[in-house]
């Protein structure tokens, strides 16, 4: 009997264990690099550049668990991950560590953005926002937000030639062939010509008598410092989140991390700076998301309607604020001193409604988007 027991308690922590949640990456959910130097011969090798199905196959093979390294081509190429878990916001901590290849003045770095897995569907939609998590040098003046490239296929197709680019700044250049593949252009993309957009960090390297330096920026950007450095260096906070317009958000939890190469250009025989990504490790993977308790201090019906995307509340005078929640206990909207709420970007769903007026007393309610 006593055998049994211990049989059955080995089992339960097996149980257990397996239970957790990974702290790493658990799946690859795309992969889109510009063209560069490794494009087609390391990332992803020769033989698994033929086809989108392969490319993401070997973008897996290197990154779930952790597993390998993954380069991104030049400014703007990326990849979104995703992870058996929702990453928690715990306030005032690092929340994740993104790992790459940076050593010093080696520095390539690449910018985050996070999603929240909004209707629980395993994949970020096109209504569900991406946030970036402001580095930095977000606020530099030499960033450009929006920036926005478009690189093209070399014609004819195939052949060790340099890839040409044009920008929405009025620039052009091209991207120098200095590897041993046929091209730099990814081969398994149909399109003969790949558009990025999103933050643009400026241009940093160093020549001294044909010695290429990279110095890396202070923090918050991956392959740029190394890994062993200090959590200071390579630790990524949710709270660093800001929407489109530079506004800080506040989310509770992220679902997918999706990281670009943030800067264009070369360094000579170095050849073009690329983003490379080795992991990504949660760094409270069993933190538990916080309950969001919304106390109504007045019962009655809370009168709304719902129109044409947008949400009118009926019966109270001398709004102060208006909040709405997803089932997650996430605010997605927060608005001041308006009864009529634009909620059309909102995917269909259940929401929370919360209410209060200058006289500090708070309304709640359930709705349906529909």
């Amino acid at each position: 009997m006593k055998k049994k027991i211990t049989l059955l308690c080995l089992w339960v922590l097996i149980a257990a264990l397996f239970a957790q949640n990974s702290p790493n990456i658990s799946r690859v959910i795309e992969y889109r690099p510009a063209p560069g130097q490794h494009i087609n011969r390391v990332f992803p090798t020769a033989e698994m550049s033929d086809t989108p199905e392969n490319a993401l196959k070997f973008a897996n093979e290197k990154l779930v668990n952790n597993a390998g390294m993954l380069g991104l081509g030049s400014f703007g190429g990326y990849v979104i991950v995703g992870f058996d878990h929702s990453i928690v916001n715990v306030k005032g901590e690092y929340d994740f560590k993104a790992l790459g290849n940076a050593f010093a003045n080696g520095a390539e770095p690449g910018i985050v953005m996070v999603c929240q897995d909004l209707n629980k569907n395993g994949i970020p939609d096109d209504n569900e926002p991406w946030y970036e998590l402001a580095g930095s040098d977000y606020n530099h003046p030499e960033t450009i937000k929006n920036y926005e490239i478009t690189y093209y296929r070399p014609e004819p197709d195939g052949q060790k030639s340099v890839i040409r680019w044009t920008d929405n700044q009025g620039n052009e250049g091209e991207i120098k062939h200095l590897g041993g593949q046929g091209t730099m252009y990814p081969l398994w993309i149909a399109e003969n010509t790949l558009t990025f957009k999103g933050t643009k960090l400026r241009n940093t390297v160093v020549e001294n008598n044909g010695y290429f330096t990279l110095p890396a920026f202070d923090w918050g950007y991956v392959d740029n410092h190394s890994n062993s450095d200090p959590i200071e260096k390579n630790g990524f906070k949710i709270d660093w989140a800001v929407d489109a317009d530079g506004n800080s958000v506040d989310l509770d939890y992220i679902d997918f991390i999706k990281i670009h190469t943030a800067q264009l250009q070369q360094a000579g025989w170095l050849g073009e700076t690329s983003t490379e990504v080795t992991g990504i490790v949660d760094l409270h993977p069993d933190a538990k998301l916080p309950n969001t308790s919304v106390p109504s201090t007045k019962t009655f019906n809370l009168e709304i309607s719902i129109a044409d995307g947008n949400l009118s509340i009926k019966n109270i005078e001398n709004i102060q604020s208006v909040t709405i929640y997803n089932v997650q206990g996430s605010s997605l909207i927060i608005t001041k001193n308006q009864n009529n709420i634009d909620i059309s970007a909102l995917p269909n769903g259940i929401y929370l409604l919360k209410v209060a007026n200058k006289d500090n007393k708070t309304f709640v309610r359930k709705f349906i988007k529909k």
